[in-house]
């Protein structure tokens, strides 16, 4: 039985209530239906409890899986940037084999060696840029989605507290109207009030 039925069968059992003549405002219940209800809410509580841990595992699956993106982008770079300056290695290597060209080659590569450093440090920035966008998505996603399951909980709590008192407050009046006229309702500060 979910929370808004649990509501309803209260709202029954107030209003199927038997009035207690000379006590305004005051019914009986039977202490079995509202015990019933007692349980049935108790066990309602921990699957709205457990949807909002879900909520929160699902954020920390997204942030998990943008670190994951993240790493395979930046080892895409860096094996990019090992080929480049790999390829620049052996044209540099061609070309120092002939003497006449040794200045021309190794100038070269040298251009080569710091065009493909470049170029992979351009992709490893892309790359971090690219993870820290990721990264802070899913946190922007798990922190909303955290929000919503707070508010969810407070909404779901909050009514369970109004509900609750209301069934506190009817209790009490069934027992007010069941206690002798002449017992003293209670006590406060040693003042016996009636």
């Amino acid at each position: 039985m979910d929370l808004n039925q649990i509501v309803n069968e209260l709202d029954r059992l107030r209003d199927s209530g038997t009035r207690v003549p000379g006590f305004r405002g005051k019914i009986m219940v039977e202490i079995d239906k509202l015990r019933i209800l007692t349980e049935e809410l108790k066990s309602g509580l921990p699957s709205d409890l457990q949807e909002a841990q879900a909520i929160i595992t699902q954020k920390e699956s997204i942030i998990s899986q943008a670190n994951l993106e993240a790493d395979r982008i930046r080892s895409e770079a860096e094996n990019t940037a090992q080929s480049l300056n790999s390829d620049a290695s052996v044209k540099h290597e061609e070309r120092v084999s002939e003497s006449e060209v040794l200045k021309e080659a190794h100038s070269r590569g040298e251009e080569i060696k710091l065009g493909a450093a470049s170029e992979a440090q351009s992709i490893i920035q892309e790359a971090q840029r690219k993870a820290y966008g990721i990264v802070s998505n899913a946190e922007s996603a798990a922190s909303m989605q955290r929000e919503g399951a707070d508010r969810y909980s407070m909404e779901v709590l909050s009514g369970l507290e109004e509900n609750m008192a209301e069934v506190l407050n009817q209790v009490r009046r069934g027992i007010d109207s069941l206690r002798p006229v002449d017992e003293p309702l209670s006590t406060q500060n040693g003042v016996t009030i009636k």
